[in-house]
């Protein structure tokens, strides 16, 4: 991986310019408010970043991720806007978690992923006394099995990587309730299981939503350095092998290569 390193840097100049805008595809946005007048004058901005460990599907017993990101700006008139993002990635397969090591057999891996796509209401607090939180809107579930062939040389390094994939999609109407003074979750998605397990980090603060800065920095929202690295150490990582961060796949197409690493790039 480390061998990839400059090639990948020097293609970023290359793409940095026509890296592709994903806010409208990973991010929702609830409503626009007037922003022409000194009425509209922005009051607060709320940000919540919420990590948490799916273990439970109904009572199936699966290991997962879901990572969810929101901001909200509320302006003297009251109008407010709304932008909230979020994934759930789990799988079955318990002896293979979704960011597995780097193997070198070949396998055959099934996933699932609930993408959200358009956020109907997200409700948050930055103050220490709020205990729940609450996001819903449509959802992506996506259904996945995956074939990967790994090629060595006779060294046994790892020379290609190759993949097929079947994928089926469902589109619905989803819940998700933080609860338990930020402890526990539930992700209810009509036509599946619900989907339970606990929050391991959780960030609240008085900044501007930035979609792209996919770090825990705290003491910046602006993209930098550490947001490129951070995809960098995940690079051609997929479900079941590899650094693999939902989070990072801008594309959602389940493999974090160069168009997010562009895209983290061009946000700098």
């Amino acid at each position: 991986m480390n061998k990839k390193i400059p090639i990948v840097i020097a293609i970023i100049a290359l793409f940095a310019v026509s890296s592709i805008s994903l806010a409208g595809a990973t991010t929702s946005s609830v409503s626009q408010p007037n922003m022409t007048t000194v009425s509209t004058a922005l009051a607060q901005r709320t940000y919540i970043r919420i990590d948490g460990n799916i273990t439970q599907w109904g009572t199936t017993n699966v290991i997962g991720a879901l990572q969810t990101q929101a901001g909200t700006s509320t302006r003297t008139d009251l109008s407010t806007n709304q932008l909230a993002a979020a994934t759930a990635i789990w799988t079955t397969n318990t002896s293979r978690p979704i960011s597995a090591v780097e193997s070198k057999q070949n396998f055959t891996y099934t996933f699932y992923e609930a993408r959200l796509t358009n956020a109907s209401i997200s409700t948050l607090s930055a103050s220490t006394s709020a205990t729940n939180y609450f996001l819903n809107g449509t959802w992506n579930v996506y259904t996945v099995v995956s074939n990967i062939t790994i090629i060595t040389n006779t060294n046994g390094q790892i020379t290609n990587i190759q993949r097929s994939s079947d994928t089926s999609i469902l589109k619905a109407y989803g819940e998700l309730n933080v609860t338990d003074n930020w402890t526990k979750f539930t992700l209810s998605i009509n036509g599946i299981d619900p989907l339970t397990g606990s929050v391991f980090a959780s960030v609240q603060r008085q900044v501007q939503f930035n979609p792209f800065k996919v770090t825990d920095d705290t003491t910046t929202n602006v993209v930098n350095k550490a947001d490129i690295a951070a995809v960098i150490h995940a690079y051609g990582a997929m479900p079941g092998w590899g650094n693999y961060d939902a989070k990072l796949d801008f594309c959602g197409h389940f493999k974090i290569d160069i168009t997010d690493l562009s895209t983290v790039a061009s946000n700098v």
